[in-house]
C-alpha cells in the first residue's frame, strides 16, 4: 500500500468536517463496498467527537507508527 500523496492529505487536513465528510462519501461511491446507515452514523459521531476534541485522536505519523510497531 502506498503513502496518501503529501499534498493531497495537506488539502484533507485544511478541510472542514461537512467537507471531509463529503469526500467520504464520495469515495465511497467509488469502492464497491456496502457501509450501512447506522455505519455511516457512527463514522460522522466520532468524526465530529473528534473534531470537538482533537487531542482523542491520533496523527497521521502517530498511527504510521503504531502500525509499524504491530509489523514488528
Amino acid at each position: 500500500m502506498g503513502m496518501v500523496n503529501p499534498a493531497l492529505q495537506s488539502a484533507i487536513e485544511a478541510m472542514s468536517l461537512d467537507e471531509r465528510l463529503e469526500l467520504v462519501e464520495y469515495i465511497e461511491g467509488t469502492v464497491p463496498v456496502a457501509v450501512t446507515e447506522r455505519q455511516k452514523a457512527t463514522i460522522r459521531s466520532r468524526a465530529a467527537e473528534l473534531e470537538a476534541d482533537p487531542s482523542i485522536g491520533l496523527s497521521w505519523g502517530e498511527l504510521k507508527a503504531r502500525l509499524a510497531a504491530r509489523r514488528a
